[in-house]
């Protein structure tokens, strides 16, 4: 099973760790160029300048890079009204900063002196949900923090590491999952209250061997997550988060899963699998029901296609592939099965994010 599996963004993440020794700076994009994209429905990372940026793209595919300079850019996340966060370098530590939808006003949102990673938008965009790594113990903690009124929720819960993929909220702003070590020290999905309250994990008892890949259902009410069952493969596992309770939902596949997601409206799961490859090594993107039932394959691709999200309207699923020899993006329409590259050059493009739907009206 490769590396990149059982991670959320492992090749932002591997970024983050061969840069620990480079300076950082960053310039404004002009105003012209930010005027020429003020509505960014998607944001990503490329490297096609030589060096990890942050980049947007609009509804029609129109692209401006928002980022500047020598250094590293990574992991950003939209949030409802087009702001982003992102880490970025600053002295020898990556940490967390914020911006508007044209790249202006970036200012970092914390003045501690942690190394910081992997934000989250708060559904009303008022806080953001990341990790924070103490660089000399590399112990890492979940910090909640209201961007308006500097409020701080740190869950340290059970002493152990939280992290490292990016936390996901419920739609109603009530509740935060992540993954996180348990007392042997392997990953764990846990869920949180906003508030710090009702730290619980919810996975070891199903898969002790480990879990990954974690999405709060819309309403909150269900977990899916990918976990270890001590056989051949990964599966797909649903869990009520009120009563804990578990189901298997690729129990008659043996194979690799990865990256399990729900749609917007909480009926369908998008995923990564090879269990179309004979042997295997090669992964494609799945849609299924919410049950589980109705697994289709939507890329056939004979390179690698992993990392799917949803478009707001649930309509499209974007993926990264390796289908040109480098890291891109490319984005299927669920109605027509048609399949587009979102951009066409030699380098790398990854780690999106999409914009979600409730602002998207303007």
């Amino acid at each position: 099973m490769k590396q990149r599996r059982f991670a959320h963004g492992a090749i932002t993440r591997s970024f983050l760790c061969a840069s620990l020794s480079t300076g950082f700076f960053f310039l404004a994009a002009t105003s012209a160029f930010a005027a020429a994209l003020s509505k960014p429905q998607m944001a990503y990372v490329s490297i096609r300048t030589g060096d990890p940026q942050i980049w947007v793209r609009d509804g029609v595919g129109e692209e401006l890079m928002l980022t500047e300079g020598k250094g590293l850019f990574a992991q950003p996340s939209m949030a409802q009204d087009g702001r982003l966060a992102f880490v970025a370098r600053e002295a020898g530590r990556t940490v967390v900063f914020v911006m508007n939808p044209d790249g202006s006003a970036k200012r970092r949102v914390s003045a501690g002196s942690l190394a910081e990673l992997a934000p989250s938008w708060s559904p009303d965009g008022h806080s953001l949900a990341y990790f924070t790594m103490d660089m000399a113990s590399g112990s890492m903690q979940l910090h909640l923090l209201d961007l308006k009124t500097q409020e701080l929720v740190v869950i340290k819960g059970n002493g152990k590491d939280k992290g490292p993929a990016a936390p996901v909220w419920s739609r109603d702003g009530q509740s935060v999952s992540f993954l996180g070590q348990d007392d042997k020290g392997r990953s764990q999905v846990w869920v949180v209250q906003s508030d710090g309250g009702n730290l619980r994990e919810l996975s070891s008892k199903t898969a002790p061997r480990g879990a990954g890949w974690a999405d709060l259902s819309p309403d909150g009410k269900k977990l899916v997550w990918i976990g270890d069952l001590r056989e051949k493969g990964t599966h797909i596992l649903v869990t009520d988060v009120a009563s804990g309770v578990t189901t298997n939902l690729t129990s008659a596949v043996q194979a690799g899963h990865e990256a399990a997601r729900w749609s917007p409206d909480g009926q369908r799961i998008v995923f990564a699998s090879n269990r179309d490859d004979q042997l295997n090594s090669r992964s494609d993107i799945f849609v299924m029901n919410a049950n589980g039932g109705e697994a289709r394959n939507l890329s056939r691709h004979p390179s690698e296609d992993f990392d799917p999200k949803w478009s707001a309207d649930g309509r499209k699923v974007v993926f990264a592939s390796l289908r040109s020899g480098t890291t891109l993006l490319y984005e299927v329409d669920l109605a027509s099965m048609t399949t587009q590259a979102l951009a066409r050059h030699p380098s790398h493009d990854m780690d999106h994010t999409l914009r979600p739907l409730a602002m998207l009206r303007d």
